[in-house]
């Protein structure tokens, strides 16, 4: 039986991928008064419901006096399938989710999972994998979570924070959840990315070595095998323009819908 009880989670970043999650989860676990996982995802209310609650709060053992927000990073919990099944089981938690723009997001997701998957072309994945669109749907998302939980509990941000102001970025985040704001992360000026080995991380995380993994893409090891993947032309290549036009024609409605909910000017996804 686990100690922890569902009351004892207070938070949950539940998106999305490819938009920056993988630093805040690094950074969060810096925090003295934050308690996550051991791993990143737990994918307890997207993929492993079905184990059952008891199983869910036992990723959770270990919390301890001194922590303050208890949560977990979790970029599909912002889909149709799991809002609906966290909101009955976590009804009062903090909602935290961090969005991207929407044709950059998908273009970054098809080239960190092209190798596993065999695509040849983004073109050939956005007909073969809907999910590489659904996910920046993000107006559409919001609107589902919405039903469940008050504005009030819900915090957006956006990876364009992140990337112009790291230290803005987090102090939202921290005095959101209610831990002290003023703490200094040792990742700031840095970038985490969870692609680096797309084949290995998939491996590696099905048998529980991920932190292996992470630890070497944060290590000299991983500089050089980022510089060897740039050198074998691995590194990403630009989107073809009719295709990302195409896109973002078809974003635009939704982001409109976006920017008024958040208001916030969001043209620059336009383009």
């Amino acid at each position: 039986m686990s100690d922890a009880r569902p009351s004892d989670i207070t938070f949950v970043v539940v998106g999305c991928q490819r938009c920056g999650t993988t630093w805040t989860d690094a950074a969060l676990r810096e925090h003295p008064q934050v308690f996550l996982p051991a791993l990143k995802q737990t994918y307890f209310f997207d993929r492993n419901f079905e184990r059952g609650m008891e199983w869910y709060l036992q990723r959770f053992d270990g919390i301890e006096a001194n922590h303050d927000a208890v949560g977990e990073v979790a970029t599909g919990y912002c889909l149709p399938q799991a809002v609906p099944l966290m909101a009955s089981n976590l009804p009062d938690v903090k909602v935290i989710m961090i969005m991207r723009h929407p044709v950059d997001r998908a273009y970054s997701n098809f080239q960190s999972r092209c190798a596993e998957e065999g695509w040849s072309s983004f073109t050939e994945a956005l007909d073969a994998d809907e999910d590489l669109l659904a996910r920046g749907r993000y107006i559409e998302q919001i609107d589902l979570l919405m039903e469940h939980y008050g504005r009030d509990r819900f915090l957006a941000v956006l990876y364009d924070d992140l990337n112009g102001d790291d230290r803005g970025f987090l102090k939202s985040i921290l005095s959101f959840i209610d831990v002290d704001c003023g703490f200094e992360s040792g990742l700031f000026g840095q970038r985490k990315n969870a692609a680096m080995f797309p084949r290995a991380r998939k491996a590696m995380h099905a048998v529980g070595l991920e932190p292996l993994l992470k630890a070497a893409s944060k290590s000299p090891v991983g500089d050089v095998i980022r510089r060897g993947r740039k050198q074998r032309g691995r590194a990403y290549q630009a989107m073809d323009a009719e295709t990302r036009s195409r896109l973002l024609d078809h974003f635009r409605p939704l982001n409109d819908r976006l920017a008024e909910f958040l208001g916030r000017d969001l043209s620059a996804w336009d383009r």
